[in-house]
């Protein structure tokens, strides 16, 4: 909890600011990959990493991960770093084409990692463990009460340092929250099974600022 307070004896109030926290399983996650070729000249790699993309995404699409769900990020072409290194090198050039697939049902991540890079992605960043909007809005109201429970905490220790006693609330303001999603490298954990990426806890917060009339 991150707190700062003030007194003002001549108008007797106290403000506090306060975070209030809530952890919750995923319900959500976002899974980077890539998808990269290299050839002799820019239009062969453009080329192949378009069949590879196109592999991809029908791959997905048969596990139910549609193209609103697989969704590009990144695409470049440039000449490979090594043949550009040494000028005796015949130049080469490497394009690399990246997404995002978001996975509704956590459990379902291995297996999507398992289906994208059989069917074109050459690798896979960081899963990303988080909330849906719908999930994150049900926890709203917890996350605003252990919040002001914590503000009204504070400000009755500022109270009773400063010799008031605090009456009721002046105004409250509340900003926008954060979730902390929990992240896990997709090679962690591989086994003869099938790749296992294991999941854990959420953190949202809430933050609000809050007034209170004090009176001696």
């Amino acid at each position: 909890m991150e707190t700062d307070g003030s007194t003002d004896d001549t108008n007797s109030k106290i403000s506090v600011s306060a975070t209030g926290e809530v952890t919750a399983e995923p319900d959500r996650a976002v899974l980077t990959v890539g998808v990269e070729a290299t050839a002799a000249n820019p239009e062969t790699a453009r080329k192949r990493v378009a069949e590879k993309v196109s592999t991809m995404r029908a791959a997905l699409a048969s596990v139910g991960l549609g193209d609103d769900r697989v969704i590009a990020r990144h695409y470049t072409i440039q000449e490979d770093y090594e043949s550009k290194r040494d000028q005796a090198t015949e130049p080469r050039y490497r394009t690399i084409h990246s997404f995002e697939i978001e996975i509704e049902d956590v459990d379902r991540v291995g297996t999507v990692i398992e289906t994208a890079t059989n069917n074109g992605a050459t690798n896979v960043g960081r899963v990303q463990f988080t909330l849906s909007e719908e999930t994150h809005s049900e926890l709203r109201e917890k996350e605003l009460t252990n919040a002001m429970d914590n503000a009204r905490a504070d400000a009755e220790i500022l109270a009773t340092n400063a010799n008031l006693t605090i009456s009721d609330v002046d105004s409250v303001a509340t900003s926008v929250g954060n979730v902390r999603p929990y992240h896990a490298e997709a090679n962690m954990a591989a086994s003869s099974d099938g790749t296992d990426i294991e999941s854990g806890p959420v953190s949202v917060t809430a933050h609000v600022q809050v007034t209170y009339n004090a009176k001696r």
